[in-house]
């Protein structure tokens, strides 16, 4: 996890190896928070990953509490496009998905997981128009 110090310096606040359940316990809820999750995860609905993503991708996660001073608001969210770039170009991280919440709560296990499941689409088919009414 990255945090933004006094200074406004990029500064570590923590590694830790963290199961998805208990995500959420570890990322401030008072402070905003940039964290690199790696999701390991195995086939969906005995699907295989798809070929643009790996079975432990990297997600990025920005968590900005609503309760949080609005001049770290502010900071963060104009530092995390650099953040970002920092993480893939200088660290060699390949971020497979970029996620935002106002809560670190709202990183759920399941919400995860839909993030990585394979998309089914669904057919629209074509509604023929009603014909005008009689006068």
């Amino acid at each position: 996890m990255l945090k933004i110090d006094q200074d406004e310096h990029l500064a570590l606040a923590g590694v830790e190896d963290v199961d998805i359940k208990d995500l959420a316990t570890t990322i401030s809820d008072t402070e905003p928070r940039y964290s690199f999750f790696r999701y390991r995860h195995d086939v969906h609905d005995g699907q295989q990953p798809t070929t643009t993503t790996t079975t432990h991708p990297i997600i990025f996660i920005y968590t900005c509490p609503s309760g949080s001073k609005v001049k770290e608001r502010m900071i963060y969210a104009s530092f995390k496009g650099m953040v970002l770039e920092t993480a893939s170009v200088e660290a060699g991280l390949e971020i497979a998905k970029k996620l935002e919440a106002s809560s670190p709560t709202e990183i759920t296990p399941e919400m995860l997981g839909q993030e990585f499941q394979p998309r089914q689409e669904q057919k629209m088919g074509f509604a023929r128009p009603k014909r005008p009414g009689k006068r």
